[in-house]
């Protein structure tokens, strides 16, 4: 991913002015800002040093600064000049709803910076926000730098959030220059092997996704984690896979020899399946009152646990690498998000729901959704205070203001997920309408967080869960249909 726009002059060139603030702040060169934006510029560089003041001052800046697209190349110039040996800083108190009138306007600069930088600490959360709202806007913006940022994207979160990479891709291609063949390449391949591990547990993506970014390591294979994610990846790579070099380069090598003996003699089983088959059509039928002949046939073994006794095998070989096993955390949002004030859903909760970890990520996921996008705030209160009949359409998706295939009516059913409301009717639909819409790994993944001892929806999630993978079955993969049931049938009761 680029650090800067190819279109951008650079920092000096843009210099007018020289504003020094010795005492409170840097000494920076203020680019030809409008005048509009001069007040909160200074108070900003005033700010600079000051950590309780500068997350005010940033934020008053990016609501005077991007109102306009006309004034968003110059303040995007301006922060990432302020900001110069702070881009992690910078990255981090960055909206994405700026970044996308930024690009909006044409211009890059600060959007392919933060992104770096979002990537580079492998914060999926804010890469994912990114993506989200490039894949609602795309058709507004299809000019080869944000084409280019669309598919470093997806090489970012194929591993890990494969749904979104996958929507991306398709939303990129067709405005793929040549010159742009390469990085479509690359995507791809990564897109490849995403869609290998798709079926696995998140526990399992997240630990591929950085060793695969990382195959000079060398990696440990003895823990339980290591030994579930080369289980599970058994069951579903095939090794002739465009994708599977990602792999190879990083897994056991006793393992990826056992993984293609075990091809290689499922292959010629299956050859000689056929050829029995085939043999046994070809083969006359007696006559009437001859004496039939006795055939004797030999038994035919068919390996249907292959892929179960296979895990089982190269984790008994993983078991015998004595190496040291490294732990891998996701960056998570910061601690400070604002929290919402939505009155809880009136059911039965275990007392420790609110202390749970499941709980506290659910307030902090929902506050973020209302932090990017205030405007759900009043819909999803009117809902929650209403019943299943009057909101039926909204939450089916088949009203103009929210339509199923816009962007903002996924993120309402993520946030009534969140948050879930009171009415028990609709806490049961809000499920059911997810699963409809979509199935794939992203909803799993969520419902497997919002089921745990005390959940106000767990369940009205485990039902729903339960019926998608009988109502849905073939858009389900057998893995996910296994996982589907475990939400199902997990207990949540407290102990």
């Amino acid at each position: 991913m680029a650090a800067q726009a190819s279109d951008s002059p650079t920092a000096s060139a843009n210099l007018q002015e020289l504003q020094l603030f010795p005492e409170e702040g840097p000494a920076t060169l203020l680019p030809e800002l409008p005048p509009e934006l001069r007040n909160v510029a200074r108070l900003l560089e005033k700010a600079f040093h000051d950590s309780a003041q500068l997350p005010g001052a940033f934020s008053n800046f990016c609501a005077a600064a991007y109102v306009k697209p006309e004034w968003a190349g110059a303040a995007s110039e301006y922060l990432t000049t302020l900001f110069e040996e702070k881009e992690d800083l910078l990255a981090e108190m960055t909206r994405v709803p700026d970044l996308i009138i930024e690009l909006g306007s044409g211009h890059y600069s600060l959007t392919f910076m933060v992104a770096s930088r979002w990537a580079a600490k492998a914060d999926l959360a804010r890469l994912t926000r990114l993506a989200e709202a490039l894949i609602a806007t795309q058709s507004k913006m299809n000019t080869p730098e944000v084409v280019d940022l669309m598919m470093a994207l997806t090489t970012s979160l194929a591993i890990s959030r494969y749904p979104r990479a996958e929507h991306l891709l398709l939303a990129a291609e067709s405005h793929v220059t040549e010159e742009q063949q390469e990085s479509l390449a690359e995507a791809r391949l990564w897109l490849g092997a995403g869609r290998i591990v798709r079926g696995c547990t998140q526990e399992a993506r997240d630990l591929w996704d950085k060793r695969l970014r990382r195959p000079r390591v060398e990696w440990t294979w003895e823990s339980p984690e290591e030994c579930a994610a080369l289980s599970q990846l058994s069951e579903c790579l095939d090794t002739h896979d465009p994708a599977a070099g990602l792999f190879r380069a990083v897994v056991p090598t006793c393992w990826w020899d056992l993984m293609v003996v075990c091809e290689r003699e499922r292959a010629e089983l299956e050859s000689a399946l056929s050829g029995a088959r085939i043999t046994a059509r070809q083969q006359p039928e007696p006559h009437q009152g001859s004496s039939p002949k006795t055939v004797v046939r030999q038994p035919i073994i068919i390996w249907r646990g292959i892929p179960f006794f296979f895990g089982g095998l190269v984790g008994a070989w993983a078991l015998l690498l004595g190496l040291k096993f490294s732990s891998y955390d996701l960056v998570r949002q910061p601690a400070e998000s604002p929290t919402i004030t939505f009155k809880p859903a009136e059911t039965e909760t275990n007392p420790s729901e609110s202390n749970h970890p499941n709980a506290v990520w659910r307030r902090e996921q929902a506050a973020q959704i209302l932090t990017e996008m205030p405007e759900l705030r009043a819909v999803a209160e009117k809902i929650g205070l209403g019943d299943w009949p009057q909101y039926e359409h909204l939450l089916k998706g088949l009203t103009l203001d929210f339509p199923k295939d816009d962007f903002r009516y996924q993120k309402l059913l993520l946030l009534l997920h969140l948050d879930p409301p009171s009415n028990e009717e609709i806490r049961k639909q809000v499920p059911l309408m997810l699963a409809e819409m979509r199935q794939d790994s992203t909803v799993i993944e969520l419902w497997e967080k919002l089921v745990y001892p005390g959940s106000p929806n767990a369940a009205d999630i485990q039902n729903a869960a339960l019926r998608t993978q009988h109502d849905k079955k073939e858009a389900w993969s057998p893995t996910q249909r296994a996982l589907l049931s475990r939400i199902g049938a997990s207990s949540v009761k407290a102990p």
